[in-house]
């Protein structure tokens, strides 16, 4: 991994998020990019904006670059490892269209991992909220970490992999072995339904293409998979939980049963998607 970027919106979840996706680059030796989308208003009917207006856009350019060194300064006073420092990179732009802002920034930048603090009940900025991160999630194209603020960054010893199977998603698969491999972690399979075989053709593509072999497999019945994930993850004491997002698939049903959102919001175990 050479770059990690960071979606921020200076609440405590982001920073939390930060600090995570630090620790993670202290361990790969990755580089971090914090971007802040910041949004100002300009009538479509006026060719130019007016001195107001300018004024007005120059102020909040100028205060999203200070609370982004803000958080820049913050990670570097938090480095742990003297050996090697992550270098920070601080981004902003306007514009309230976060999927294409950051799809030109994982393209131009080649951004192996986002990093977002996932919202709760009392998420205040627009940026975590809607179709915010749906919209990232079907336009990044790289996986998305979404980190809960309860959450401290330690060893991943044990990660969850929710796989409908209907396919062998090799990249995916490469880049779980990948987080895995950090902290040699073990990967428990996990599939909803009838076991048909294509498990063992997963776990075989695990093991052998993959060369992984901290790998098991568990059947889970398929009857409110969110709610059986989620207890099934809290019970084998899941440090990550991963899923495939298909994209065009509407978010709430990228695994069955309306309830898979919850995941995000209410979740304390980070939640890793990947790109089918």
């Amino acid at each position: 991994m050479e770059t990690i970027l960071v979606l921020t919106d200076f609440s405590k979840k982001a920073e939390n998020a930060a600090l995570y996706a630090l620790r993670l680059a202290e361990k790969t030796h990755a580089k971090i990019i914090l971007f802040h989308l910041y949004d100002y208003f300009h009538s479509p009917n006026l060719p130019d904006p007016d001195p107001k207006s300018k004024d007005r856009y120059n102020v909040v350019r100028n205060e999203s670059l200070l609370e982004l060194n803000k958080i820049k300064q913050y990670l570097e006073t938090h480095s742990k490892q003297a050996e090697f420092k992550p270098d920070i990179t601080i981004l902003n732009n306007f514009g309230l269209d976060l999927a294409s802002s950051v799809r030109e920034l994982v393209m131009e930048n080649k951004v192996d991992l986002i990093i977002m603090g996932s919202k709760g009940d009392n998420a205040v900025s627009h940026l975590f909220y809607g179709s915010d991160a749906y919209g990232v999630l079907d336009n990044a194209g790289c996986p998305i970490l979404f980190v809960p603020i309860t959450c401290c960054f330690d060893p991943v010893e044990t990660i969850v992999f929710a796989n409908d199977l209907k396919k062998d998603y090799n990249k995916a698969i490469n880049f779980l072995t990948y987080i895995a491999r950090i902290d040699n972690s073990h990967i428990i399979l996990t599939h909803f339904g009838e076991y048909d075989g294509k498990a063992g053709r997963c776990l075989n593509l695990i093991k052998q293409a993959s060369e992984y072999v901290n790998v098991t497999s568990r059947l889970i019945p398929l009857k409110d998979i969110g709610k059986q994930l989620k207890e099934f993850s809290v019970s084998v004491g899941a440090d990550l939980v991963v899923m495939i997002h298909h994209r065009g698939a509407s978010f709430e049903k990228f695994i069955s049963g309306s309830k898979s959102k919850r995941l995000i919001d209410h979740n304390r175990t980070p939640l890793l998607i990947l790109p089918d």
